[in-house]
């Protein structure tokens, strides 16, 4: 079900697999402020509906378009609103294009390391991939009694 949208981004929630989703929108045609706002309506969206499965689709974001700086900013900060959260997957949908894949994870993957975060981060290239991990997690440590 749609719990946000705007002309920036679409929010959807799925209670029954307890996944939050959104897609980002493109940082050249909105620029990095948009971005850094739809972040912000992400993270205010997991905190809201205590989600514990997080399927952002980042594929338009064209990571190159960003300085190293800002975008480890922008980073940082999402991910320390989402630390601090009960989301325990993410799964990022990513870009095509290999060489911004590897400068996005790297980022990413550097900043939950600092951060200590608990949360598991993936990344995809295919929605069905990501959504099938996500909703894997839904049981993991879970006993049947």
């Amino acid at each position: 079900m749609i719990v946000y949208q705007n002309w920036l981004i679409t929010i959807d929630f799925n209670p029954a697999f307890d996944i939050l989703s959104a897609e980002l929108p493109n940082v050249s045609e909105y620029g990095l402020a948009e971005l850094s706002r739809a972040l912000d309506m992400v993270a205010e969206h997991v905190i809201s509906y205590d989600a514990s499965n997080l399927l952002l689709d980042s594929s338009r974001v064209m990571v190159s378009q960003i300085q190293d700086d800002a975008y480890k900013k922008l980073i940082w900060k999402f991910l320390v609103a989402l630390t601090a959260t009960r989301l325990k997957r993410f799964a990022r949908l990513n870009d095509s294009l290999q060489s911004h894949e590897v400068r996005a994870l790297s980022v990413t993957d550097e900043t939950f390391m600092q951060l200590g975060s608990p949360i598991e981060f993936r990344s995809f290239s295919r929605k069905e991939d990501a959504a099938e991990w996500l909703k894997a997690g839904r049981f993991a440590g879970s006993r049947l009694v």
